[in-house]
Protein backbone atom coordinates (compact mmCIF):
# COMPACT_ATOMS: atom_id res chain seq x y z
CA UNK A 1 0.00 0.00 0.00
CA UNK A 2 1.30 3.10 -1.08
CA UNK A 3 1.57 6.16 1.76
CA UNK A 4 -1.20 7.73 -0.96
CA UNK A 5 -3.65 4.72 -0.31
CA UNK A 6 -2.87 4.81 3.04
CA UNK A 7 -4.17 8.45 3.54
CA UNK A 8 -6.95 8.07 1.42
CA UNK A 9 -8.06 4.91 3.90
CA UNK A 10 -7.16 7.02 7.17
CA UNK A 11 -9.36 9.94 5.78
CA UNK A 12 -12.21 7.43 5.39
CA UNK A 13 -11.56 6.07 8.96
CA UNK A 14 -11.63 9.70 10.54
CA UNK A 15 -14.90 10.79 8.51
CA UNK A 16 -17.01 8.09 10.46
CA UNK A 17 -15.50 8.70 13.46
CA UNK A 18 -16.41 12.24 12.71
CA UNK A 19 -20.02 11.28 11.72
CA UNK A 20 -20.13 9.48 14.90
CA UNK A 21 -18.87 11.90 17.19
CA UNK A 22 -21.55 14.26 15.85
CA UNK A 23 -24.12 11.84 16.40
CA UNK A 24 -23.46 11.47 20.16
CA UNK A 25 -23.01 14.78 20.70
CA UNK A 26 -26.61 15.63 19.09
CA UNK A 27 -27.82 13.62 21.24
CA UNK A 28 -26.22 14.66 24.13
CA UNK A 29 -27.97 18.32 22.94
CA UNK A 30 -31.93 16.55 22.74
CA UNK A 31 -31.24 15.06 26.29
CA UNK A 32 -30.21 18.92 27.51
CA UNK A 33 -33.62 20.08 25.96
CA UNK A 34 -35.16 17.41 27.43
CA UNK A 35 -34.28 18.86 30.97
CA UNK A 36 -36.04 21.43 30.21
CA UNK A 37 -39.58 20.35 30.24
CA UNK A 38 -41.93 21.91 33.17
CA UNK A 39 -41.53 20.24 36.13
CA UNK A 40 -43.45 17.50 38.00
CA UNK A 41 -41.72 16.52 40.98
CA UNK A 42 -43.47 18.61 43.42
CA UNK A 43 -46.57 17.05 42.03
CA UNK A 44 -48.58 20.55 42.26
CA UNK A 45 -50.16 19.95 38.78
CA UNK A 46 -52.40 17.34 40.85
CA UNK A 47 -54.39 20.51 41.51
CA UNK A 48 -55.02 22.00 38.40
CA UNK A 49 -58.12 21.45 36.64
CA UNK A 50 -56.60 19.04 33.81
CA UNK A 51 -53.85 17.78 35.81
CA UNK A 52 -50.29 17.11 33.52
CA UNK A 53 -52.45 18.63 30.62
CA UNK A 54 -52.91 21.66 32.43
CA UNK A 55 -49.22 22.04 33.50
CA UNK A 56 -48.51 22.11 29.35
CA UNK A 57 -50.89 24.66 28.68
CA UNK A 58 -49.64 26.82 31.05
CA UNK A 59 -46.38 26.65 30.02
CA UNK A 60 -47.53 26.35 26.16
CA UNK A 61 -45.05 29.43 25.09
CA UNK A 62 -42.24 28.39 26.76
CA UNK A 63 -42.72 24.56 25.09
CA UNK A 64 -43.20 26.36 21.51
CA UNK A 65 -40.15 28.07 21.88
CA UNK A 66 -38.49 24.49 23.18
CA UNK A 67 -40.42 22.76 20.12
CA UNK A 68 -38.51 25.19 17.87
CA UNK A 69 -35.17 24.63 19.13
CA UNK A 70 -35.61 21.48 19.02
CA UNK A 71 -36.50 21.67 15.45
CA UNK A 72 -33.80 23.79 14.58
CA UNK A 73 -31.28 21.70 15.87
CA UNK A 74 -32.93 19.13 14.54
CA UNK A 75 -32.51 20.65 10.88
CA UNK A 76 -28.96 21.43 11.93
CA UNK A 77 -28.19 17.52 12.68
CA UNK A 78 -29.46 16.97 9.23
CA UNK A 79 -27.70 19.67 7.32
CA UNK A 80 -24.48 18.04 9.11
CA UNK A 81 -25.22 15.03 7.53
CA UNK A 82 -26.42 16.92 4.08
CA UNK A 83 -22.82 18.31 3.93
CA UNK A 84 -20.92 14.98 5.34
CA UNK A 85 -22.88 12.71 3.10
CA UNK A 86 -21.44 13.06 -0.14
CA UNK A 87 -17.90 13.04 1.20
CA UNK A 88 -15.48 9.87 0.81
CA UNK A 89 -12.91 11.08 3.73
CA UNK A 90 -11.85 13.85 5.84
CA UNK A 91 -8.60 15.51 6.74
CA UNK A 92 -7.55 17.25 9.74
CA UNK A 93 -8.85 21.06 8.79
CA UNK A 94 -11.85 19.74 7.32
CA UNK A 95 -12.89 17.90 10.67
CA UNK A 96 -12.23 21.38 12.51
CA UNK A 97 -14.56 23.30 10.77
CA UNK A 98 -17.05 20.51 10.98
CA UNK A 99 -16.08 20.54 15.09
CA UNK A 100 -16.11 24.47 14.76
CA UNK A 101 -19.93 24.10 13.33
CA UNK A 102 -20.66 22.03 16.09
CA UNK A 103 -19.51 24.48 18.83
CA UNK A 104 -21.79 27.64 16.93
CA UNK A 105 -24.57 24.83 17.71
CA UNK A 106 -23.73 24.39 21.15
CA UNK A 107 -23.55 28.43 21.45
CA UNK A 108 -27.36 28.30 20.06
CA UNK A 109 -28.77 26.01 22.69
CA UNK A 110 -27.35 28.44 24.99
CA UNK A 111 -29.02 31.09 24.14
CA UNK A 112 -32.16 29.02 23.71
CA UNK A 113 -32.13 27.54 27.18
CA UNK A 114 -31.34 30.36 29.19
CA UNK A 115 -33.70 32.63 27.61
CA UNK A 116 -36.51 31.15 26.90
CA UNK A 117 -39.62 33.39 27.47
CA UNK A 118 -36.70 36.19 24.93
CA UNK A 119 -37.25 38.71 27.68
CA UNK A 120 -34.07 39.85 26.13
CA UNK A 121 -33.16 40.64 22.81
CA UNK A 122 -29.36 39.34 22.49
CA UNK A 123 -31.48 35.50 23.39
CA UNK A 124 -33.39 35.16 19.33
CA UNK A 125 -30.18 37.23 18.31
CA UNK A 126 -28.12 35.09 19.34
CA UNK A 127 -29.77 31.77 18.67
CA UNK A 128 -29.83 33.48 15.09
CA UNK A 129 -26.29 34.29 14.76
CA UNK A 130 -25.21 31.11 15.92
CA UNK A 131 -27.25 29.00 13.78
CA UNK A 132 -26.25 31.20 10.91
CA UNK A 133 -22.74 30.93 11.75
CA UNK A 134 -23.15 27.55 12.05
CA UNK A 135 -24.41 26.56 8.80
CA UNK A 136 -21.82 28.90 6.43
CA UNK A 137 -18.85 27.03 8.33
CA UNK A 138 -20.81 23.95 7.08
CA UNK A 139 -20.65 24.98 3.96
CA UNK A 140 -17.08 26.46 3.75
CA UNK A 141 -16.10 23.22 4.81
CA UNK A 142 -18.09 21.50 1.90
CA UNK A 143 -16.22 23.70 -0.28
CA UNK A 144 -12.65 23.05 0.93
CA UNK A 145 -13.68 18.98 0.93
CA UNK A 146 -14.69 19.70 -2.74
CA UNK A 147 -11.85 22.05 -3.56
CA UNK A 148 -9.36 19.44 -1.65
CA UNK A 149 -10.73 15.98 -3.86
CA UNK A 150 -12.92 14.59 -0.32
CA UNK A 151 -15.59 14.22 -2.28
CA UNK A 152 -17.43 10.08 -3.82
CA UNK A 153 -15.42 10.07 -7.04
CA UNK A 154 -19.01 9.09 -8.34
CA UNK A 155 -20.54 12.77 -7.64
CA UNK A 156 -20.60 14.67 -10.91
CA UNK A 157 -20.36 18.90 -10.58
CA UNK A 158 -23.84 18.81 -10.96
CA UNK A 159 -24.38 16.93 -7.90
CA UNK A 160 -22.25 19.20 -5.96
CA UNK A 161 -23.22 22.15 -7.04
CA UNK A 162 -27.05 20.83 -5.41
CA UNK A 163 -25.65 20.17 -2.03
CA UNK A 164 -23.97 23.53 -1.90
CA UNK A 165 -27.77 24.82 -3.08
CA UNK A 166 -29.65 22.73 -0.64
CA UNK A 167 -27.79 23.72 1.85
CA UNK A 168 -28.01 27.44 1.77
CA UNK A 169 -31.46 27.52 2.93
CA UNK A 170 -30.84 26.46 6.20
CA UNK A 171 -28.13 29.25 7.40
CA UNK A 172 -29.71 32.15 5.12
CA UNK A 173 -33.26 31.83 7.22
CA UNK A 174 -31.43 32.11 10.34
CA UNK A 175 -29.71 35.11 9.27
CA UNK A 176 -32.22 36.57 7.68
CA UNK A 177 -34.56 36.13 10.73
CA UNK A 178 -32.17 38.04 12.83
CA UNK A 179 -33.98 41.27 11.87
CA UNK A 180 -37.78 40.04 13.01
CA UNK A 181 -36.10 39.48 16.43
CA UNK A 182 -35.85 43.28 16.45
CA UNK A 183 -39.90 43.79 15.35
CA UNK A 184 -40.65 41.62 18.11
CA UNK A 185 -40.83 37.36 20.43
CA UNK A 186 -44.40 36.75 17.84
CA UNK A 187 -41.98 37.88 14.16
CA UNK A 188 -39.39 35.89 15.31
CA UNK A 189 -40.94 33.02 16.03
CA UNK A 190 -43.21 33.03 12.96
CA UNK A 191 -40.10 33.38 10.98
CA UNK A 192 -38.67 30.42 11.31
CA UNK A 193 -41.77 28.99 9.80
CA UNK A 194 -42.45 31.72 6.76
CA UNK A 195 -38.73 32.68 5.78
CA UNK A 196 -37.65 29.02 4.68
CA UNK A 197 -40.96 28.89 2.47
CA UNK A 198 -40.08 32.05 0.52
CA UNK A 199 -36.54 31.30 0.10
CA UNK A 200 -37.67 27.82 -1.39
CA UNK A 201 -40.25 29.32 -3.77
CA UNK A 202 -37.40 31.93 -4.64
CA UNK A 203 -35.22 28.97 -5.49
CA UNK A 204 -37.69 26.89 -7.39
CA UNK A 205 -38.67 29.68 -9.53
CA UNK A 206 -34.54 30.54 -10.11
CA UNK A 207 -34.34 26.97 -11.55
CA UNK A 208 -37.44 27.08 -13.36
CA UNK A 209 -35.82 30.35 -15.07
CA UNK A 210 -32.37 28.72 -15.83
CA UNK A 211 -34.33 25.42 -16.98
CA UNK A 212 -36.12 27.54 -19.77
CA UNK A 213 -32.67 29.57 -20.80
CA UNK A 214 -30.95 26.38 -21.17
CA UNK A 215 -33.69 24.99 -23.33
CA UNK A 216 -34.32 28.28 -25.22
CA UNK A 217 -30.22 28.50 -26.16
CA UNK A 218 -30.76 24.81 -27.78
Amino acid sequence: MTEEDANVVAGRRQLRRLETFLDVAYAVLFVDFIMYLPHTEDMGWEDLPYGLLSLLIDNSVDLLRLIIAVGLTLISWNLTHKLLGPLDRTNPRHTLLALLQLIFVCLFLFFAIADPELASLSSPVGQCLSLALSGFIGIAGWSYARKNGLTRAGLSETDKDEVLRSAIIEPMTALLNTGFAFVGPGAWTAGWFGIPIVLVSARKRVEQRRQRATVGGR
